[in-house]
């Protein structure tokens, strides 16, 4: 049976939380709020917290916002501390925040104010850069694989892409304005300099590198409302995206068979085509899904054929959701290659954030069985996958 154990709750914040991001080791977390500052978590026993047998520890019931009551274990909550804070770290809210994925000593934080602010830790966390461009509430900020470039997006409707040149130097390289409305979300692909962006013009855009210059070579559309953001299976084949629409769609791109005839000359730009393999209906989240993440299968699990892990979303219904993601088992007997998939709901949390809505859910890099969430109440919780 598989179940969520709440396993600690970091309070501190004064306002929601917007959004969690762990480091490369999987074992600090990020988190940013309304309250203007971001804050740097970790447990005191390091990495050993993570391999450390949690079920057969006492459970209390623990006070938490809306006057709620929900178990979490004491133990291992009184484990973790607030290791920095970066006070008035902008002027208004700080939307996302972003370890640099290589070695983690970098941190972005995207602010309300329209700049993103780039930190590296000499002891406490110092300010290198403010990158400054959009007109008006940046919405998200993602680093590449290679920590080489950051995407940055905004109310304006636009996508930025900034390569970092070392000592805290940042070039804009591209000002991309296809969308036509706010765009919610950027991400990066897990294993190539591939973007995607998230829009409230209910469009998925796929943007991609040609001679130093970036193009939209895919929009994905299908949803019919907001399409809030978006996470990449870890192996990179596939993207799901979450919506206003209160759905789930997991997307793939298609193969393309190269010919002599893909050259149509200097100008050619060739574009990338996706399908939807599989979809979450909206009769399992009752309200707007606002983020989604992708972690592994256990060691058990990923030995069988087919499994690709699971899926957590955190929606405005106050109900955290575990998926699993497999291949479609139809597919599979008729000896397919289709990219189909079969996606179930194994495992759910209502009120995981008191009566508010979760914000952010992020699974661990590094241990692929603990999530990290946090909403508008204001509180970070960790969670560990049974």
């Amino acid at each position: 049976m598989t179940k969520l154990k709440l396993v600690a709750e970091l309070t501190g914040h004064e306002d929601r939380v917007w959004q969690v991001s762990w480091d490369p080791s999987g074992t600090c977390l990020a988190s940013c709020s309304g309250d203007k500052s971001a804050r740097i978590w970790a447990p005191i026993s390091g990495e050993t917290f993570f391999t450390t047998e949690h079920s057969e520890k006492p459970m209390a019931a623990a006070a938490i916002g809306g006057g709620a009551s929900m178990d979490v274990d004491q133990t291992s909550a009184s484990t973790w501390q607030c290791l920095d804070t970066i006070d008035n770290a902008h002027k208004r809210t700080v939307r996302s925040i972003a370890f640099e994925p290589t070695r983690g000593r970098a941190l972005a934080t995207a602010s309300f104010d329209g700049t993103t602010a780039i930190w590296e830790k000499e002891g406490a966390y110092e300010c290198v850069a403010t990158l400054e461009g959009h007109e008006n509430e940046t919405k998200s900020v993602a680093w590449s694989p290679s920590g080489q470039l950051l995407a940055t997006c905004g109310r304006d409707k636009s996508v930025w892409i900034w390569e970092s040149n070392g000592e805290g130097d940042f070039d804009c390289i591209s000002v991309l304005m296809e969308h036509t409305q706010d765009v919610k979300m950027v991400l990066w692909h897990p294993m190539q300099d591939l973007l995607v962006s998230f829009s409230y013009d209910d469009s998925i855009r796929v943007w991609k590198e040609d001679d130093d210059d970036w193009y939209s070579a895919a929009t994905l559309t299908g949803h019919s409302s907001t399409v809030w953001g978006g996470a990449f299976s870890p192996d990179g084949r596939f993207l799901a995206s979450v919506s206003d629409d209160r759905t789930v769609r997991v997307w793939t791109q298609k193969c393309q068979a190269s010919s002599a005839e893909d050259d149509k000359g200097f100008y050619y730009r060739p574009d990338s085509e996706f399908q939807c393999v599989a979809i979450v209906p909206d009769s399992v989240h009752s309200r707007a899904i606002y983020s989604v993440s992708w972690t592994a299968a256990s060691a058990a699990a990923s030995a069988a054929a087919g499994d690709y892990g699971f899926l957590a979303t955190g929606s405005g219904d106050n109900t955290l959701r575990i998926l699993r993601v497999s291949a479609s088992a139809a597919a599979g007997a008729a000896g397919s290659q289709s990219s189909a998939l079969d996606i179930e709901l194994v495992c759910e949390r209502q009120n995981a954030h008191s009566l508010s809505d979760i914000n952010c859910v992020k699974w661990n890099p590094v241990y692929p069985s603990w999530l990290a969430t946090c909403g508008d109440d204001g509180i970070v919780r960790i969670w560990h996958l049974e």
